[in-house]
C-alpha cells in the first residue's frame, strides 16, 4: 500500500504551502507532476519494538543507574541519556558494588552475568527478546553436542553475548565466506546455524549454502535475523528502486543502519548514512529530484522529522509513504530454541 502525505510543516510556516505552476496552485499531496521533487518515505522505519522496550525498561529504573555499553546504538539517544545522568560503562567492574546495572538491548555473555553477581549488582535486563532467542538457540545447540555456527560481525556486543553462551571456541563465528574453509571437522556432530539479528537474510543464506557445501549436510536453522530487520530492508529496497538518492538515519556503530545503507546502495548505487540530519550537505541534493528516506531500528522518529524538514527547505514538498508489502521471513526463527 502506498499513499501520499503532507510533510511536517516547520514552525512559522502555514499548514498549507502552495507554489505557482503554469498559472495554477499546486498543493502538497496532489498527484506528482514531471520534475516535482519527491521524498519516498519507507514504512516501517526507525525504532523497532526491541529498542522501544529497552528504553522503556531504562526509563523505569529510578536512582543512579549504570548501563553496560550503549543501551542502543544511536548517538542522539545516548547523548540525551548522558545529560539525564545515566552512566555508560564497558564492564561490570566499573560499577560500584550494590549499584544498579542495566544490560543493553544487545545482550551479554554468561561471564558478564557472573561478574555482575560477584559485585552484588542489581541487574535490570533490557536485552531484546529476539536476541535472547538467538542466545537460547545457540546454547541449546551446544548442550545437544552440535557444532554451532554463528553468522555475525566480530566485536559487536550482540555477537559477543551470543558467543558467550558457551565456553571459548564452543560457538564458531562466521563473518565472511572465507571463514567457512577454516571450520573444524564436524566429526559426526549435527550442525546448527544461528545469526546476529541485524544482518541481511540473503547474506545469512549465502553462508548457509557454503556451510552445506563444506560439510555435505544442511545445517539446522536456528534463530537469527529478526522480522523487524527484514521488513525495514524490504521497504528500503522499494524506495531505492524509485529514488535517485537514499538517506538512512542511523549511527555508524549501528549494524542494522549500515545494512540498510548497503541494501539501498545495491539497488541504486547512491545511498548515505547520516548520524544526524545536520550532516546532510545541500550540494548532495544537486540535480536530485527524488530522495528515499528510512532510518535504522534505533533511530528516533524526531530525527526523521528533522530530515524531512531539511528536505522540505530544499524544495522536496511532496512525501509519499512506501510500505513493505512482503511477508516477514520466519524461516530464520526456530520455535522453542
Amino acid at each position: 500500500m502506498e499513499h501520499v502525505c503532507r510533510p511536517p510543516v516547520p514552525e512559522g510556516r502555514t499548514g498549507v504551502v502552495t507554489r505557482e505552476k503554469k498559472g495554477r496552485r499546486i498543493l502538497p499531496g496532489q498527484p506528482e507532476t514531471a520534475g516535482e521533487r519527491t521524498v519516498y518515505l519507507a514504512e516501517p522505519r526507525g525504532m523497532c519494538a526491541g529498542v522501544r522496550r529497552a528504553l522503556d525498561v531504562l526509563d523505569g529504573v529510578s536512582g543512579e543507574v549504570y548501563v553496560l555499553h550503549e543501551i542502543v546504538h544511536n548517538n542522539f539517544i545516548v547523548s540525551r541519556l548522558r545529560k539525564r545522568g545515566v552512566h555508560f560503562v564497558e564492564s561490570p567492574d566499573e560499577v560500584p558494588e550494590g549499584a544498579t546495572l542495566v544490560f543493553s538491548a544487545h545482550g551479554v555473555s554468561r561471564q558478564v552475568e557472573a561478574q555482575a553477581r560477584a559485585r552484588h549488582l542489581r541487574v535490570v535486563d533490557a536485552t531484546c527478546p529476539l536476541v535472547k532467542r538467538v542466545q537460547a538457540s545457540a546454547a541449546a545447540g551446544v548442550a545437544a553436542g552440535e557444532l554451532v555456527l554463528l553468522v555475525g560481525h566480530g566485536g559487536h556486543p550482540e555477537v559477543e553475548g551470543i558467543l558467550g553462551q558457551a565456553e571459548p571456541g564452543g560457538i564458531r563465528l562466521l563473518e565472511r565466506v572465507e571463514d567457512v574453509a577454516a571450520l573444524p571437522e564436524a566429526d559426526g556432530r549435527p550442525l546448527r546455524l544461528v545469526s546476529q539479528t541485524t544482518l541481511e537474510p540473503e547474506f545469512v543464506e549465502m553462508l548457509r549454502r557454503e556451510v552445506t557445501k563444506r560439510y555435505g549436510i544442511v545445517p539446522k536453522q536456528g534463530a537469527g535475523v529478526c522480522y523487524a530487520t527484514a521488513q525495514r530492508q524490504n521497504a528500503v529496497r522499494r524506495i531505492a528502486a524509485r529514488a535517485e538518492l537514499v538517506l538512512i538515519i542511523g549511527s555508524p556503530r549501528s549494524s542494522n543502519s549500515n545494512r540498510l545503507r548497503e541494501v539501498a546502495a545495491a539497488v541504486n548505487g547512491n545511498a548515505l548514512l547520516l548520524d544526524h540530519p545536520d550532516e546532510l550537505v545541500p550540494a548532495q541534493l544537486n540535480r536530485v529530484r527524488t530522495v528515499g528516506v528510512s532510518a535504522g531500528a534505533s533511530a528516533p522518529e524526531e530525527l526523521i522529522t528533522l530530515l524531512l524538514l531539511r528536505l522540505y527547505d530544499a524544495g522536496f514538498h511532496r512525501v509519499e509513504t512506501v510500505r513493505d508489502v512482503c511477508t516477514p521471513d520466519f524461516r530464520h526463527s526456530e520455535a522453542g530454541n
